[in-house]
């Protein structure tokens, strides 16, 4: 793919909650030839388009970080695995949403614990409406994301259910 065709393609899949430009594709693709994770072809008689693949080196870096595991990860990074993961390997990515899942709902304990400290020590604020309002915020996302992992850990579920009926 060319750069072009790699922005391109970004913006129909992982720019929904990840945003990039021209600009910070080529130096990536810099660096990925660089360390031999990516290969830059250019061909003969074309108007200067490069063309980039990845190697079996890359393929292998790419696949320990879509599978590996660690303690916290950002929902951006998150949704970056689920999206280049096929979903045969969905049970792989199972550690990280129930880690999600439970940092959702820790944050949501938070949230509850903030109101109650709100209408405790402000409860005759004028401004306490307004600042229930931006916390319900927080609590509507949060339950969302609430909701969310749990539908993925229930596909998660069936997709090892059918992988253990063949």
């Amino acid at each position: 793919m060319t750069g072009y065709e790699i922005k391109r393609a970004y913006e129909r899949g992982p720019a929904h909650f990840m945003s990039m430009s021209f600009g910070q594709i080529y130096p990536v693709l810099k660096q990925l030839t660089a360390e031999k994770f990516a290969r830059r072809d250019k061909r003969e008689g074309t108007r200067g388009s490069v063309r980039y693949s990845i190697t079996a080196s890359g393929l292998a870096t790419l696949r320990e970080w879509l599978f590996g595991r660690r303690e916290q990860i950002s929902s951006r990074e998150l949704l970056l695995r689920l999206f280049f993961s096929p979903l045969e390997d969905l049970p792989a990515l199972k550690e990280s949403v129930e880690g999600f899942h439970k940092e959702e709902k820790r944050q949501l304990e938070h949230y509850r614990r903030t109101g109650k400290w709100l209408r405790e020590a402000h409860g005759k604020n004028s401004r306490l409406a307004m600042w229930e309002l931006t916390l319900d915020y927080g609590v509507g996302e949060s339950k969302a994301r609430v909701r969310w992992a749990e539908h993925v850990l229930a596909l998660t579920d069936e997709v090892d259910r059918g992988k253990n009926e063949k």
